[in-house]
């Protein structure tokens, strides 16, 4: 049977290297990058040799070693420490981690170094177990399961508890752990202990734990009574008062209390006793630290798939969940270049007054699950639904490199897909036709969970949402379903994926600059070559200023088009300056509403 070394090593660089070098080993590499996977593939591939990066964090690599070790279960595993750093090993705690072999990384000689470590486990030369004593043995071999359950919090810390039980006889223990929504308090008692007392013995725990931690508020402390599966009556006999408290304070990696192990007994504690705590308190902290680090990470995950769930791709969803450095919250206050999507049933107030209430909401419902799955589809993000409109981001909460394509690209099937919305018992006014308008821009804007106390949604907000939302309101007037701004156009590299015609320039409320407006039109023969032409020469007349000339390239454009809404608008709009000159001209038209 082959033989396995499973590596812990962060870096897929590292990773790759060593597999380059290791080909024509006779053994198996199994590589992981994180603590809590590397633990469990010890329990479940059964690996013959660890191989672990002493620059390892949380816990450090040498921590982890010695955690190994103190277990008689792995006590015949060889372990190799190894660092690809700059320090020479000398500067790691290298006598005291108890691994089998200390290798400073060279690229040349990984493969005899793998190889003498598979052959450690052959030839029996393993350092003995660090901690041998017999008790000290035993609790590590329940840290097993401790670390087998990181997932539930309740059920490890109950196991820690029945630990200091047994072994450390006291009839009432209590864990104190600040997790990610708030601190916790697990404890167990003895049938024997009054209320009073037990409620005076909680009461110690939490203000000597405020002593530790002044910064945390232990007001809303969540306490959670564990049921005794372990008979705790025979350490208290009601014949000696419980006199003698003990506090042990837990700490992560990095110094910093986390929590505490707090327990009264009758009579003083022996040394043993306190000697067995402190081991326990040791290693429950490495265990305590990443289980509150998973269960950030699912509360994380879990607030991020009920915020997002229905309006994003489980695709973008995984990607933010796992690239995500911070579990409490998506980060406030980003900049961020994102395209806005803003789509809007035409004439909805007309066909409201036409039904009733429950005939638009199913209406709604089964408009909107079409236009969310194809927004869903190219990646978008449904920020919010205003009414009957749909506003989405391409580009958060996850960024593609083609934001502004993939925008356009679902309005273009937006637009194919009005077709098969089921009307069902919907009243149309007559003679109109169910329609949408959609306005896209892509601007630098500021995303993040945006809100109060109470209440926080992820949006967006900046200039450019405003001339998303304008640009949806100017469908109407050119008579086109789909309009972009130039930042749109410009920012998509392979333009020849959608028609695009230059309609205008223009300034929508609060902005003194022209922005030139496209529409994306179905395809090249929606228009003639004259029509496209006309129009286009009578826009560049019309931005000059030389306006009899541009009215007659227009006119030219309007008898291939008559039905064109934007021609007769600028037809329109040239009768009036022709009439009324105006002083200044920057080629620019001003809307003053939406």
């Amino acid at each position: 049977m082959t033989k396995k070394i499973l590596i812990l090593e962060p870096s897929k660089t590292i990773q790759t290297l060593i597999l380059e070098k290791t080909k024509k080993a006779d053994f198996e590499l199994i590589f992981e990058s994180s603590f809590i996977q590397y633990f469990l593939s010890i329990l479940s591939k059964k690996p013959d040799a660890l191989f672990i990066n002493a620059d390892h964090e949380n816990p450090q690599g040498f921590e982890f070693v010695r955690f190994i070790k103190s277990m008689t279960y792995f006590s015949k595993l060889p372990i190799g420490l190894y660092t690809t750093g700059q320090q020479p090993f000398e500067n790691y705690c290298r006598r005291n981690s108890g691994a089998d072999i200390f290798y400073d990384f060279d690229k040349d000689t990984i493969l005899a170094t793998l190889t003498k470590l598979l052959e450690l486990g052959k030839i029996g030369k393993l350092k003995k177990c660090i901690r041998n004593d017999v008790i000290k043995n035993a609790i590590s071999q329940n840290f097993v399961e401790i670390i087998s359950n990181l997932e539930d919090m309740e059920k490890i810390s109950g196991l820690i508890l029945n630990m200091i039980t047994e072994f450390c006889e006291v009839p009432a223990v209590a864990l104190l752990i600040q997790e990610c929504d708030g601190p916790h308090l697990y404890s167990k008692s003895s049938e024997n202990i009054v209320g009073y007392a037990r409620k005076q013995f909680y009461k110690v725990c939490t203000s000597d734990f405020e002593k530790l931690r002044p910064d945390l508020n232990l007001s809303k402390i969540t306490h959670i009574e564990l049921p005794n599966d372990k008979n705790m009556d025979p350490f208290n006999t009601k014949e000696v008062p419980l006199s003698s408290y003990q506090q042990i304070p837990l700490t992560d990696s990095h110094k910093n209390i986390i929590g505490s192990i707090n327990m009264v007994r009758e009579g003083n504690f022996s040394l043993r006793q306190l000697d067995l705590i402190k081991f326990i308190g040791k290693e429950a902290s490495i265990a305590l630290e990443v289980a509150v680090k998973i269960k950030e990470k699912i509360r994380f995950e879990k607030n991020i798939r009920k915020a997002f769930g229905r309006f994003v791709p489980e695709q973008i969803i995984d990607d933010l969940v796992s690239s995500s450095e911070n579990t409490d919250k998506v980060p406030l206050g980003e900049k961020r270049n994102v395209a806005i999507l803003f789509c809007d049933i035409r004439s909805f107030t007309s066909i409201s007054e036409l039904n009733r209430p429950e005939v638009i909401v199913e209406f709604l419902n089964r408009y909107f699950t079409i236009m969310v799955n194809i927004i869903k589809k190219h990646g978008g993000t449904i920020d919010k639904f205003i009414g009957d409109a749909i506003m989405a981001l391409f580009g958060a909460p996850v960024s593609y490199e083609d934001n502004t394509r993939r925008a356009v690209a679902a309005a273009c099937e937006m637009r194919e897909a009005l077709s098969t919305v089921p009307l069902g018992d919907l009243i149309l006014p007559e003679g109109m036709k169910f329609n949408i308008g959609i306005g896209i821009n892509y601007s630098d804007v500021t995303v993040g969970s945006i809100g109060s106390a109470d209440k926080t949604d992820y949006t967006v907000i900046g200039d450019g949402v405003n001339l998303a939302s304008r640009l949806e309101g100017l469908t109407k007037v050119y008579g086109s379903m789909i309009l972009v701004s130039n930042y749109v156009k410009q920012d998509i590299k392979q333009e020849n994926d959608f028609v695009f015609r230059y309609l205008d320039d223009v300034k929508v409320k609060g902005k003194a600059k022209g922005v030139p407006i496209y529409a994306v039109d179905h395809s090249i023969n929606e228009f003639s070559h004259l029509y496209r032409d006309s129009y286009a020469k009578g826009l560049d007349l019309y931005k000059q200023g030389i306006f009899p000339l541009a009215k007659e390239y227009f006119q030219k454009a309007k008898a291939e088009s008559p039905d064109d809404k934007a021609v007769n608008l600028m037809l329109e709009r040239l009768e009036d300056l022709i009439a009324n000159p105006p002083e200044k001209w920057d080629g620019a038209f001003e809307f003053h509403t939406k």
